[in-house]
């Protein structure tokens, strides 16, 4: 089975707030709107089309994995084997790299072991995105068939007689 990791990317166009005109909320403070510049969305999404790692992903079984929309790409997998050595681990982050040397382009990349702290974050931009997943602890607890048990609560007085009595 192997090693396996959880691994999440966003990379998404930068936002802009713009003051919308003419509107106002109920106390008469202006209202806002963000947008994305929807040509370089474009562009962002043909160069990943155009990478080596679209090319191996294609014919991947995770597929559905990957998704775009709003001015933003966004990659995840719960159970994958992500190893440095792979070549579609290599072209993911040859372009993810490549990604981060255009300016409004922001990303963030998340991938967490199987091992405690085996934790590895990347990012780029100024807005990396961290709306969609982030790292946190946590505990994989398999011990519910003993709580509220004290069996050797009834048995330790006993214990203790016998102790007595030998002595």
């Amino acid at each position: 089975m192997g090693y396996r990791s959880q691994v999440a990317c966003c990379i998404s166009v930068d936002v802009e707030r713009r003051e919308i005109p003419n509107r106002t909320d109920v106390n008469g403070e202006p209202k806002y709107e963000f947008v994305y510049d929807k040509d370089k969305f474009k562009q962002m999404i043909g160069f990943i089309k155009l990478s080596r790692f679209w090319e191996l992903w294609q014919n991947s079984s995770d597929q559905d994995a990957i998704g775009w929309r709003n001015g933003r790409f966004i990659m995840y997998g719960a159970d994958w084997k992500w190893y440095p050595d792979y070549e579609d681990v290599k072209e993911f982050h040859k372009m993810f790299n490549q990604l981060g040397e255009i300016e409004g382009i922001s990303g963030y990349f998340l991938r967490v072991g199987e091992e405690m702290r085996d934790v590895e974050e990347e990012q780029f931009g100024d807005d990396p995105c961290y709306d969609y997943f982030h790292a946190f602890s946590a505990m994989d607890f398999q011990g519910e068939d003993y709580l509220g048990k004290r069996e050797t609560d009834d048995e330790e007085p006993q214990a203790q007689d016998a102790i007595a009595t030998q002595s």
